[in-house]
């Protein structure tokens, strides 16, 4: 037994991803030995502060909350043999699982000792025991369960009129960050906190124009605004977002080079830049544990009302024997609702869609949900679906019922949406695609 709780605790100081999969279901209580018990609950301090737990983390984290035990262990000293025998975390939940049951066991082993030695007492109620046995068992059952325990619906009523009354009180509306895109707004009613939103298209159609679009408008609202790029540099960003406040020619800024005038224009829009609270953060083959911890962190400091990710499927993530490319992206996007839950903002996720609607008979090429690449966890996890659409991609010009020109103009379509409405919202763009206004403004320039 000891043996699985060691290389449990090595699986945590191996992989990121680890902390992740186990910090919902296992206690530190229910470690058997106490000196595991005393390191696990090192390890998920750290990782609930945004920490990434290893070696030497782990190591000052323990001497600081007790010294006089981290002498006694000698540091982590004494599991360093088991980590010679760990190389990946892939299996941390079936050691959870295993750790758990243990625990369970023992639990009812004492509960039974306990009973047996009350049966033998000459003054025994078998009736009061028997009831004693039975909440004995449900407060096992209560405690050792996954997740948060049911409520009744009065204490959640409570609640509900405590978060409408903040809500009614606070100078601007603290539940929803609008998009800065009027008619996306409009349907959607904003983004709302603890949601996932996915936006998904295809490669060129402008998923993350809009994603950055969103962004920006948020950060100039004044919300804070962590954005994960897995595919664009964090200086390709920046000229995208330039590009899009000063009209520089986007060709400039990738291949020619700016003229003077284009360079003082760029020196004034980014003046404009200084006080953002948009933090970029520009990681090839990060993991949904890298974001985690990162924005715990901003969100304990309170600088975390919006969470953007370009895109799902760059996410790294060690994948589990058998386990498809479907079963990895739908456990990635179950981690990031958790985390837009934990952190309580949204989470706007950008994917890809697949080949599907380029083959349909249909000349539009209209997207539907099950034109998302992995589509399936994505469907029934996501709280809202987005296509980024572009008529004149598709050789569309003219809107078939009023007839108004379709040249510059995109098409989002809400095709999912928990707690709102569904429909399409326009927007505007310019021929670079680097800016985008709202569709009753005049067209992009």
């Amino acid at each position: 037994m000891m043996d699985v709780e060691k290389t449990l605790i090595c699986c945590l100081l191996t992989s990121a991803e680890a902390p992740m999969l186990v910090a919902s279901s296992l206690r530190k209580e229910m470690f058997e030995d106490k000196s595991l018990s005393f390191v696990y609950g090192v390890i998920m301090d750290l990782y609930n502060r945004g920490v990434r737990p290893d070696m030497m983390t782990v190591e000052t984290e323990m001497r600081r909350q007790d010294e006089a035990q981290w002498k006694e262990l000698n540091g982590l000293s004494f599991i360093l043999p088991a980590m010679l025998n760990v190389r990946t975390g892939e299996n941390v939940s079936l050691y959870a699982d295993e750790v758990k049951r243990r625990y369970k066991l023992r639990l009812l082993g004492q509960l039974f000792v306990m009973l047996n030695f009350k049966s033998g007492q000459f003054d025994a109620v078998p009736d009061e025991l028997i009831a004693e046995a039975e909440q004995s068992l449900m407060d096992i059952r209560r405690n050792t369960a996954d997740g948060e325990p049911m409520q009744t619906v009065g204490e959640l009523s409570a609640k509900a009129v405590e978060w409408h009354r903040k809500r009614m009180n606070a100078s601007e509306d603290v539940t929803r960050i609008l998009s800065g895109m009027e008619e996306l707004d409009y349907v959607t009613g904003g983004l709302h906190r603890g949601e996932v939103i996915v936006l998904g298209g295809r490669p060129s159609d402008g998923k993350t124009a809009v994603a950055l679009h969103i962004a920006v408008n948020a950060a100039r609202a004044g919300k804070h605004v962590c954005l994960f790029s897995l595919e664009m540099s964090d200086l390709q960003l920046l000229n995208r977002i330039l590009a899009g406040m000063t009209d520089v020619d986007a060709d400039h800024l990738r291949i020619s080079g700016l003229t003077q005038q284009e360079l003082e224009m760029l020196a004034e829009a980014g003046k404009k830049l200084d006080k953002l609270p948009l933090y970029i953060d520009y990681t090839p083959c990060c993991t949904v544990g890298d974001i985690r911890a990162k924005v715990m962190l901003k969100s304990k400091a309170g600088e975390c009302d919006l969470v953007v990710i370009d895109y799902l499927h760059l996410l790294s993530s060690v994948r589990q024997k058998n386990e498809t490319l479907d079963q990895v992206v739908g456990r990635n996007v179950t981690a990031l609702k958790q985390l837009s839950l934990e952190a309580d903002c949204p989470v706007l996720l950008v994917s890809q869609m697949n080949r599907a609607c380029e083959t349909r008979p249909d000349k539009a090429h209209v997207p539907v949900m099950s034109d998302l690449r992995d589509s399936g966890t994505i469907e029934q996890v996501a709280d809202c679906v987005i296509f980024v659409y572009r008529p004149e991609k598709h050789g569309i010009i003219r809107d078939e019922r009023t007839g108004e020109s379709l040249v510059g103009v995109g098409k989002l379509y809400i095709v999912k949406n928990r707690n709102g409405a569904t429909g399409i919202a326009r927007y505007r763009y310019n021929e670079s695609y680097t800016k985008i206004t709202n569709y009753r403004n005049t067209p992009a320039s």
